[in-house]
């Protein structure tokens, strides 16, 4: 049971250093003992203005999913903070700059705008900034005093880490703890607090091994942890991070970073360091992934390991660019001509992010298979408090070398029990080998006859039951147990919503079980089968229009499903998928 459970939101415009303050605020309270889950919403400018809001859920317990609602909100922006009004909980608090640097026009003052029992407090931001640091581009900092001064925090212990942040930059630390004692010292010399809210800990948990990472880095770090040697990409939101991460850290051990001119020359690069050996991958998102289809199916037929990362955005075409959303799945398992087998991953955390990014090139490597890893905006730019997974030694080599006796007559698509040939790495004396995207037979020699046709497709997709048999693991059911009148069946980042709701419904006494899987190709059909099975009534949740992840499981099971789809460009929270389960719950009573 959580104690404390806050949703924090900062709201102002490109330039008012919102996001700065955002993530100043997570990585704080991280390291003050808080359990944290921030959201960043920005404009998909580039170069421009426009409304940024930092979100973060601070609690005492680990968060999964972000809060819907807001209970304290934070205005560098009164015109845009009015739009997030309607989003303030019943007893919310508002904090605003009552010290403007310019008139507020009519109706433009947050402090109109709230409901009847939010708790309003001014501050005059703009005018500590200018007395504590001679100048006003430290509201930000203000702000966050303000909050760590009327929320009994630890302000001394928020100091420390605070100027600590800025210590390498000379003259900064110090204008940092200038402005940020002034908010603190306005707070309890000028406020009355008459809200209830708080975040004051009775101890500090322990959190020992934690990090506040975003999906993003910690798939960079997987990438890195499972000896990844190259990477190209094209810079395209929001997988950019990783390249920006790689670039810096990867020619350190020794790899390659290449900044592509397009999303065709990244999978062209990444299939040729495969072809040579390298583990390899690239990270885009749907546009990218769209222009890389004709090389996913390259190699699934030259039998190549590339691990390819798409982070979701709003679509179709350029789309929603700074928006989350799950619609590329049917993209990520068909997504090229003719039969095509490929794995398939949905990471549900950060913390998955670097196990799944690390175990696919594991199992590219041992499956000869392009790996798609789909992660989405939200899940590659919140951060979170996560305990990063060792890699296992073993999978830092999966190559299915030949053994002696095949070497004497190699054949590099040589037709196995498993599915997967024997590989050697060009320029193994006695192991060359020809391949191309046209069908071949065992020697790679081109064949376009009926029997070799269907020998080598049942081939490809006899090792992609073989990976299922050996390294997917079996999903993973939560909730009640025994027979439940509703199974939830999710997947990549809405399963963290799912975990708190079913938590949250199991307490108010409702039977509600959910069934967890990470790699959504192949799938464990038998498991999914007894879960639906066991369940009265299933519901799925997912964050695209027509229900992709429901009409994939249709193809494997029969059970009617209940669609919870969103596309309206914020995350599912807990509370979403709570109430349809309330909803779904009251109609069989």
């Amino acid at each position: 049971m959580r104690k404390i459970d806050l949703t924090i939101e900062i709201c102002g415009s490109s330039g008012d250093g919102t996001l700065a303050a955002g993530d100043i605020l997570a990585m704080t309270l991280s390291h003050l003992g808080y359990h944290t889950l921030s959201f960043d919403v920005y404009p998909a400018e580039i170069r421009g203005f426009g409304k940024c809001v930092a979100h973060t859920r601070v609690s005492d317990a680990p968060l999964y999913s972000v809060g819907r609602g807001v209970d304290v909100l934070v205005s560098l922006n009164d015109p845009y903070s009015i739009e997030q009004a309607p989003s303030l909980k019943e007893r919310a608090v508002v904090l605003f700059d009552s010290w403007p640097l310019k008139e507020v026009g009519e109706g433009e003052c947050v402090a109109g705008h709230l409901k009847p029992g939010n708790y309003l407090y001014g501050v005059p931001m703009g005018e500590l900034s200018q007395r504590s640091t001679h100048g006003w581009r430290s509201r930000n900092i203000v702000a966050l005093g303000a909050l760590a001064g009327l929320f009994d925090m630890d302000v001394d212990g928020f100091l420390e880490r605070l100027t600590s942040k800025f210590k390498k930059k000379a003259g900064v630390a110090e204008q940092v703890a200038a402005a940020f004692k002034a908010g603190v010292d306005y707070v309890r010399e000028n406020l009355l607090k008459i809200d209830p809210l708080s975040l004051a800990l009775d101890k500090k948990p322990e959190q020992k091994g934690y990090a506040l990472l975003s999906g993003n880095e910690a798939a960079a770090q997987g990438a890195l942890d499972a000896k990844c040697r190259f990477y190209a990409g094209y810079p395209i939101t929001p997988a950019t991070k990783i390249m920006e991460i790689l670039s810096a850290r990867l020619p350190r051990e020794g790899g390659t970073v290449v900044q592509t001119e397009d999303e065709i020359s990244a999978i062209g690069m990444v299939t040729g360091a495969a072809f040579m050996g390298k583990r390899a991958m690239t990270a885009t998102s749907g546009p990218g992934l769209c222009l890389m289809s004709e090389f996913i199916g390259y190699n699934v037929m030259a039998e190549n390991s590339v691990v390819i990362l798409d982070g979701q955005r709003g679509g179709p075409a350029t789309g929603l660019p700074t928006k989350t959303e799950q619609s590329d799945l049917m993209m990520a398992m068909f997504g090229t001509n003719g039969d095509a087998p490929r794995i398939v991953v949905a990471p549900t955390s950060v913390a998955e992010c670097h196990y799944w990014v690390a175990e696919a090139f594991y199992l590219a490597e041992k499956y000869q298979v392009p790996v798609i890893v789909l992660s989405d905006l939200f899940l590659a730019t919140c951060k979170t408090n996560v305990i990063l997974a060792k890699i296992d030694p073993k999978k830092l080599a999966a190559n299915k070398v030949p053994t002696a006796e095949q070497m004497k007559d190699y054949r590099r698509q040589l037709v196995t029990d498993d599915g997967v040939s024997p590989r050697t790495i060009p320029g193994t004396v006695g192991g060359e080998f020809v391949v191309s995207g046209l069908e071949q037979d065992e020697e790679g020699t081109p064949a376009y006859d009926a029997k070799t046709h269907t020998m080598m497709t049942e081939k490809r997709h006899r090792k992609m039951r073989t990976a299922l048999e050996n390294d997917v693991p079996r999903p993973e059911r939560f909730g009640c147990n025994g027979k439940a009148s509703l199974g939830v069946l999710s997947w990549g980042s809405t399963m963290g919503a799912v975990v708190e709701a079913v938590e949250r419904a199991c307490e108010k006494g409702h039977k509600v079980a959910a069934l967890k899987q990470v790699v959504l190709n192949p799938l464990h059909v038998e498991d999914l089968k007894a879960f639906c099975a066991d369940c009265e009534t299933l519901l799925v949740p997912e964050l695209n229009y027509g229900g992709q992840f429901a009409n994939w499981l249709s193809m494997h099971v029969s059970a009617p499903m209940r669609r919870l789809c969103r596309v309206n460009t914020r995350p599912l929270s807990y509370q979403d998928v709570l109430e349809e389960i309330e909803n779904i719950s009251g109609d069989g009573k």
